[in-house]
């Protein structure tokens, strides 16, 4: 058996923040207490122990474009990329494109393993060869508002209909962003329900009662809150205001202070709460770096700091929205997303003082050591 602790740090979990030994075995947690006596024993001190993290919303990096035609050479040099940042499970997002090209898209990722599931806990969304889980595929579009299509192709949108998803839809797509006032009837709604596809409110114009509509009909999840979607106002509440008004919604939102001011963000978790709040990146291979709002360039490390020094929450608190949250939303949380005795060892050690990724794990092994 491979055991080993970490030992010395600050050990976070959902309900605990506290100095203690972190045991693993095997690939998984076997417990947060003493370490063990006659097995390695790893000094973390001055550090934070918490669980990897996991974007929900990643188009690409700098190495590797989900937007084009990735191959899976780039998909393993941003999978490394990404674990130097503490993300340890990620969703490939593809947006709005023909709709042959998503369909390409997806089989690539597929037959890379992505969506893949065993039976094993520990292999859960696992793809060896790229180190980060890739439990499944984010599909932001092509189902999204003409008047709110931010950088997607407006030409490649497409109508919200069974027909439509029938053509996308695989058992590989774990999350779907849509427009859900396109859908008059509600079938398209429950064809992905039936499918069990999470649908996430976005690139929307919905006024307060189409979005109410949409979380009557199931949506979850509001992605990006604040962008592509009709601003806040006290006249006219679209669905920023019906999803801060709802309990049954979590709200993702990209903390770089590009996209959403600080302020707002505040806002956002002071009304939503922090058990209701995700950070995504919704990172790009082109990103803010030339100067417009294609994607993020920031890493969900950077996101956790932001919030952090910007006293909009603790720092447990932005593992949870960072962690935790997101898992839960996709049905994940007995697997990853939190440390609790038999969930998989994904593993982020942090300095404390800095917040810097000193040490990250996957199934136990060290796959990063800074």
């Amino acid at each position: 058996m491979n055991r080993f602790s970490l030992s010395g740090g600050i050990v976070i979990t959902p309900s605990q923040e506290r100095f203690a030994s972190l045991r693993i075995a095997d690939g998984l947690i076997e417990g947060i207490g003493y370490p063990f006596a006659d097995e390695p024993n790893i000094d973390v001190s001055h550090c934070y122990v918490t669980p990897g993290l996991i974007d929900l919303q990643l188009n690409g990096g700098e190495a590797c474009d989900f937007w084009a035609q990735p191959d899976l050479a780039q998909v393993q040099k941003l999978s490394a990329a990404l674990l130097k940042c503490g993300v340890t499970t990620f969703l490939p997002t593809l947006i709005t494109a023909d709709l042959d090209h998503i369909q390409e898209n997806t089989e690539f990722l597929e037959s890379i393993g992505v969506g893949a599931q065993t039976e094993i806990d520990a292999e859960f969304g696992l793809i060896k060869s790229c180190h980060a889980r890739m439990p499944g595929i984010h599909l932001e579009g092509p189902c999204l508002s003409p008047q709110r299509p931010g950088v997607h192709p407006p030409k490649c949108l497409q109508p919200l209909t069974v027909a439509v998803l029938e053509k996308i839809i695989r058992s590989s797509v774990k999350l779907m962003t849509l427009a859900p006032e396109l859908d008059h009837s509600g079938d398209a709604l429950a064809y992905l329900a039936d499918r069990h596809v999470l649908m996430s409110l976005g690139h929307s114009n919905s006024t307060f009662e189409e979005a109410n509509l949409a979380f009557d009909r199931g949506i979850k999840m509001v992605t990006h809150t604040y962008n592509a979607m009709p601003a806040l106002h006290h006249r006219a509440p679209g669905a920023v205001m019906a999803s801060m008004l709802d309990n049954r919604v979590s709200n993702c939102v990209i903390a770089d202070g590009l996209h959403v001011e600080p302020a707002a963000i505040k806002l956002l978790i002071k009304v939503k709460g922090v058990d209701n709040v995700v950070l995504v990146t919704d990172a790009a291979h082109v990103g803010t770096s030339q100067g417009g709002l294609v994607g993020s360039s920031i890493s969900l490390a950077d996101a956790v700091a932001n919030v952090v020094n910007w006293q909009l929450s603790t720092f447990p608190e932005a593992i949870r929205m960072a962690a935790l949250n997101p898992a839960s939303l996709m049905g994940w949380s007995s697997k990853i997303g939190q440390l609790n005795s038999g969930n998989c060892a994904d593993i982020v050690v942090w300095d404390q003082a800095s917040l810097a990724v000193r040490k990250v794990y996957v199934n136990g092994e060290l796959k990063y050591d800074g």
